[in-house]
This record gives structure tokens, sequence and C-alpha cells, in this order.
């Protein structure tokens, strides 16, 4: 996705572009992994690609998998003579003031492609999946797979107990997909909790008025923190380890979902610290001499990182916190969530942050004489390509709005273009009173469907805890 956005923005900025893709089908992660129930972990005007393709509607909030790679379709149209499937790009080398990327594809033998510059779009985080199996695992007469490629899409949950191994984002998704066709019960094996924050704190974090630093209100980033952590003790969930030191255990992602929260208080679902020992016929042992019945045990154990590959094509294992290995040669993907993410203009949202930094790109070819010790200058930071982190490219991408003090404007320019162009679409479709009420009534709906459909009594339900969250969104100038 992050590869098209950017060919599509160099192509309308009067540039020629050829994309290399290796697989005979566009889409990365959400057509390689996604399972039909797949959802975005952002809100959907933090992950959305309506600006570029020109369109004023709105996916459903926390957009589903088809409706991304519907939209990723209509992108990669724009660019199609432009694309060439089934191609392996196998190094990229200096040659002159521009590059040769070198490739390979089965029929065709190897291929070379002068360029000016070369931007690597290649996933990060989400490489290969980690394979795990254990011992009796033969033995169990359930169902027992990983939580991606739609491998449970035949599976009938209904009144089945399920254990999820993991606790990334796919096994979030996974343990929503459970609950919500009907499974008796979920169990979450995790060697510590992740961090889990309800829609509203996402969506928070993209509406709320920036300053001019592009930080929030700190009063108001005290209050909904309150809530998050009230929420948390009242459903019975429990607060990850690292809190209140950091808000997520180095490593892991941040995933969000309501039904976290409400399954816990209904009893349909808990956590439990420990590692899978071995399987028996029906169930799993844990490391800490329990055991769990068990229908289901979906493996949700992360992935093999990605970053060899850019290493493996540049030659090179170091890189500016621009994104940037070389002059125009930049590394667009991904990166490890550290601190900073709730309180920066383009969020933990990695399509947020390659439009921010595919338009970085464009300066550099537009304006290199000007900004090029900017962006790949031999005295910026630096760091290993394999220990990318968002608070790098936070810290890099402040110093670069700071440069419009200097004469230098596009990157703040960008930056506040892009933040009022989703604060409309924000506005447009899902603004704050609005939101809001339709949470609060997702909130209450979420208990019906988890009691087989039957409505909860109030008294029952667990307390929606942001109804003054729309009054923490009023901007203190008026919108422009």
């Amino acid at each position: 996705m992050l590869g098209l956005y950017m060919a599509v923005t160099l192509t309308r900025r009067g540039f020629k572009v050829v994309v290399l893709e290796q697989r005979m089908i566009i889409g990365g992660i959400w057509s390689m992994y996604a399972n039909s129930h797949s959802q975005v972990n952002s809100s959907e005007g933090g992950y959305s690609l309506k600006d570029i393709l020109g369109e004023s509607g709105a996916n459903r909030d926390h957009a589903t998998a088809r409706e991304m790679i519907t939209d990723i379709g209509k992108l990669a149209k724009e660019v199609d003579a432009s694309t060439c499937c089934g191609v392996k790009v196998v190094r990229i080398a200096k040659q002159g003031d521009g590059y040769m990327t070198i490739s390979q594809t089965d029929h065709g033998g190897t291929h070379i492609t002068s360029s000016r510059g070369v931007v690597l779009a290649i996933n990060d985080r989400v490489g290969i999946p980690r394979q795990m199996t254990w011992a009796g695992q033969e033995e169990f007469k359930g169902i027992v797979t990983t939580g991606t490629n739609d491998n449970l899409a035949h599976v009938d949950w209904r009144g089945k107990r399920v254990v999820v191994v993991g606790m990334g984002a796919f096994a979030i998704e996974n343990t929503r997909t459970a609950l919500e066709h009907g499974a008796e019960h979920v169990t979450v094996v995790v060697r510590r909790h992740g961090t889990v924050c309800p829609k509203i704190i996402d969506y928070l974090n993209f509406v709320k008025p920036f300053d001019a630093e592009f930080q929030h209100d700190s009063t108001t980033n005290i209050k909904q923190m309150h809530q998050w952590s009230s929420l948390y003790r009242k459903s019975g969930a429990t607060i990850p380890e690292c809190w209140p030191e950091e808000i997520k255990h180095e490593g892991h992602t941040i995933s969000v979902s309501d039904l976290w929260f409400v399954g816990h208080h209904m009893g349909k679902l808990c956590t439990k610290v420990a590692t899978v020992d071995h399987f028996d016929a029906g169930g799993i042992h844990l490391s800490d001499g329990s055991r769990l019945d068990a229908d289901i045990v979906v493996v949700c154990v992360g992935f093999i990182r990605n970053t060899h590959l850019c290493e493996k094509l540049t030659g090179s294992d170091t890189m500016k916190t621009t994104n940037y290995v070389d002059k125009h040669l930049m590394y667009l993907a991904d990166a490890e969530i550290d601190h900073g993410a709730f309180n920066w203009f383009f969020g933990s949202s990695v399509l947020e942050y390659a439009k921010f930094f595919t338009e970085v790109y464009v300066a550099g070819l537009e304006h290199e004489e000007q900004v090029g010790e900017m962006l790949w200058g031999a005295d910026l930071p630096t760091t290993k390509i394999q220990e990318r982190k968002w608070s790098g490219f936070i810290a890099a991408s402040s110093k670069l709005l700071k440069a419009k003090a200097d004469g230098i404007p596009y990157f703040a320019d960008a930056a506040h273009n892009q933040v009022e162009k989703r604060t409309r679409h924000f506005y447009n479709t899902l603004p704050p009173v609005a939101y809001v009420k339709s949470n609060e009534a997702e909130w209450v709906e979420l208990h019906t469907r988890l009691n087989g459909g039957k409505p909860v009594p109030p008294e029952l339900q667990l307390p929606y805890f942001f109804k003054d969250a729309a009054s923490w969104c009023e901007p203190k100038a008026p919108l422009a």
C-alpha cells in the first residue's frame, strides 16, 4: 500500500515511476496475510486513502479488509501501466548520481532499471509468520492453526472453547472474531500483557486539536488516560505490567478493541500469563502447571521482521532517521512503535507516517540543493535498520518542521496540510459528538452480541467511560 501511495503521488507530480512487485498480486500484507474479518487497527480517518483517491465518503470505522483491498485496487489502477508484478529485486547499486535496480523474473532473466532514486516499500514488522509446534500437538482432537490467511474461515465458532496464543494485533483480532461469532469463552495465553485501547482513545489521538508544536492539550491527555485506566480496572482486564512508566512493552504494538473490555466484564474472555508446554487430546498444558480445555487453538505469536531485506538489497545496515539510506534512496516502512506516538501528528498510523514522508521524498527531489543535507547528510542521526523505531521518525520529522523558521517551508506546510485535510475528513464523516454517540451505542450492542443476542440490563453492563470525550476535541480557535 505504501509503495502504491508513493508511486501515485510521484506520478501526479510529474515523475516517471516504475513499481516492482515480487508477487503476482498487489496489496502487500492486506492481500497476503489479512483474514476476511480483519479490520484496520486505526480509526478510519487515520488510515484512509480517500484523500488521494479524491473520494469524499468514508469506509466504516476501523475499515474491513475488503474495503482496504478495494481502495488499494483503485490506487493501483492509476499506476497500472507502470507496475510490474512477478519481479524479484535482488540488488540496488549506485550508478553515477543515481541507481541501478537489478531484478529477475522467472521467464525473462535479469533486468537492470536505471533511476534517479529508489523507494523500498518493504513491510518491516510483518515478515514471515513465526512457526510454533508443541509436544502432543498431533494428539489434539480439535483445531490448531495460525490466525492469518483465513486459516479459520471454515470454523463454526459457536459454543467453542478457544485458546489464543500471543497478544499482538492478530491475537486480538482472532479473539474478537471468535467471540463475535459465538464462542463460549476465549483464553488468551500471554508472556506479558500487551496494551489494548478502546476505539475512542485512537480516535481522540487524531481528532483532538494540536498546538503549534503538534502536541495535544496535556489536560485532556490526563483525562483520557485516567478514563482508560479506570476502564481497565472496572472491566477486570489486566493492566499492562509496564504501566504507568511506559504506555506499552518494548517490541509490542498497541491494539484497538472495545470488545476486549466488554468481553472481560461479561466473563467471556480472560488472559493467562504462561507459555504452552504441551497438548493432549482435549486441551493444552501450560508452563505454570495448569491445563485449559480447548476446541480451537489459534497461534498468533508474531512475525519475523523483514529488515534484513533492506540490508540485503542495499548492502547497508544503517540509515538516517529521516528514512533515507542514501541520497534519494528511502526505506519507507512501518517500524517498532515505541513512545510518543499518541502525541504526534501522524500518531501510530503507518499510512499517516507514509503520507508525510512521501512529501519529504518529493521535496528532496524537487529541492535537492536546498534540503539534501537535511535528509541524507552525513551528520544526521542514524539508526541500525534492524532497530528502527517510531520515536526516531518523530524526532526527525520535528526537526524538519522547524526548518520553516530558516525559510524552508516544505515540511511544515506538508504536515499542516495533512492534519487539516485529515481533520476535515473526520469532521465531515465522524465528528466528535456523533462519534461518541455512535461509539456508546456500539458499546451497548456489544453486550447484546456477546450475550447471544439477548439485551443485557443497563445495570449489568460495563459503563461507558467516555461520555465527555467530545468536549475534549473542542479547538481553542475556530477550525479553518
